[in-house]
């Protein structure tokens, strides 16, 4: 039987990113494995994505989604579900909603995935995206990227684009949801940053998914920086034509929306 070499890409030229509770130094073993993932990834999805923009160029945009979907979401779902099975307890629960304070760094494609849930010009969410993009525009870069803010895709402490979430909110998973209420409620009162218990080795996987897509963008001749969900999606709804021209190679997000990587 002839076995087919699973393709990799190194992701020295992209880099992952290291949760900030991660202890010190990090394990080399674990960081070996999520860079071994990463580029498993990478490898993976530029082999599919040239497969199938050589069947169909117009496919470009639509074959990053379904790789977004398929490769990286399902396999966060996988870690998630593999520390749910082992962990004596984990604090996140339906309607548990203190995570969604803070702001959200995403990859392009997961910025335009949640843009076009919010198509419909009627979408009350629109426009909540745009206020909450606005307000933070008016602050300083530093205050833009301190906790503190709800979420505009927060309803009813619920998250109205749940199936389509990024994958930073995949990966937050909490041991104490007592101890995030607490942290959120200092925050609000104007206390310092509590960083909350996690579960930082899973978190440090899926920061592995989000650099293999990075990396695909990369390969692709496409902008790959990390953006942050709120400025990047409000970006798209004022300018839906943004999205062509990223698809097409152009850097259209400027620093305002760029998280350093």
């Amino acid at each position: 039987m002839q076995h087919t070499k699973t393709p990799f890409r190194p992701m020295d030229d992209i880099g992952v990113r290291v949760p900030r509770s991660m202890p010190k130094p990090i394990d080399p073993v674990l960081e070996q494995a999520v860079h071994r993932q990463a580029g498993a990834m990478r490898g993976i999805a530029i082999v599919a994505a040239a497969r199938e923009v050589a069947r169909d160029p117009s496919a470009k945009l639509r074959t990053v989604l379904a790789l977004l979907k398929v490769l990286a979401f399902r396999h966060v779902q996988q870690t998630v579900e593999q520390v749910i099975s082992e962990a004596p307890k984990v604090g996140c629960a339906a309607g548990c909603a203190h995570c969604c304070y803070q702001p959200v760094e995403v990859t392009i494609p997961e910025a335009i995935l949640v843009a076009l849930r919010l198509a419909d010009p009627g979408d009350p969410r629109r426009q909540a995206v745009l206020d909450a993009a606005g307000v933070q525009r008016r602050l300083s870069a530093k205050r833009r990227r301190q906790p503190g803010r709800a979420c505009p895709l927060l309803v009813d402490k619920h998250c109205s684009v749940y199936e389509d979430r990024p994958l930073m909110c995949r990966s937050v998973l909490a041991v104490d949801g007592e101890q995030c209420a607490a942290a959120l409620a200092r925050i609000i009162a104007g206390g310092e940053e509590i960083l909350t218990e996690q579960f930082v080795n899973a978190q440090y996987f899926v920061l592995g998914d989000q650099a293999g897509i990075r990396g695909l963008c990369k390969d692709m001749g496409l902008q790959s920086d990390l953006v942050e969900l709120t400025e990047a999606v409000a970006a798209i709804l004022r300018d839906p034509a943004l999205v062509e021209r990223w698809i097409s190679g152009q850097r259209v997000f400027s620093a305002d929306a760029i998280l350093d990587a």
